[in-house]
């Protein structure tokens, strides 16, 4: 489970050829909350609902950034411009 969120941070780092302040902060958002789960993880072992509680910020700011990368998206081709 925690490999796949890892795995997720293509995702997230590449989403914008010209990131906004919000794809920044979003992706701060994500690499804190990625960071705090691996150090976490290798610092001890992790009852469930500490390591669900984690998971779950992670999965979360992916979605973020990913929903306002859908909105980038979105706004592009209302303007009538080719997105890649």
């Amino acid at each position: 489970m925690l490999s796949s969120l890892f795995v997720a941070v293509s995702c997230v780092s590449q989403a914008a050829s010209r990131p906004c302040t919000e794809c920044e902060r979003l992706e701060a958002e994500f690499l804190e909350a990625r960071n705090r789960l691996r150090s976490l993880t290798r610092l001890r072992k992790l009852n469930a609902a500490e390591e669900k509680q984690l998971v779950d910020r992670v999965a979360m700011a992916i979605a973020r950034a990913k929903e306002h990368e859908a909105e980038h998206n979105y706004e592009s081709c209302e303007k009538g411009m080719v997105v890649e």
